[in-house]
């Protein structure tokens, strides 16, 4: 699992995206197998949570950027 997080890093937002769209694709599509189909949900896992990380940061930096509208939109 190490070796999928360090690949993740590699990864822009946009791509992480692209990918787990890819797999929610593969897992409605055709049969896999259950271990392909575990494999595929645990990397889709992964990248929810990648993309979740990405978006808090972007939060974040929002926030520090404009301090005042912090909680406008709360």
């Amino acid at each position: 699992m190490t070796d999928q997080l360090s690949t993740l890093s590699d990864l822009s937002y946009e791509q992480a995206f692209s990918e787990l769209e890819s797999i929610v694709e593969a897992l409605e599509g055709e049969q896999k197998t259950l271990d392909e189909s575990l494999r595929l949900y645990e990397r889709g896992q992964l990248l929810v949570q990648y993309c979740m990380a990405l978006l808090d940061q972007a939060d974040l930096r929002i926030r520090q950027l404009n301090p005042n509208q912090a909680g406008e939109n709360a």
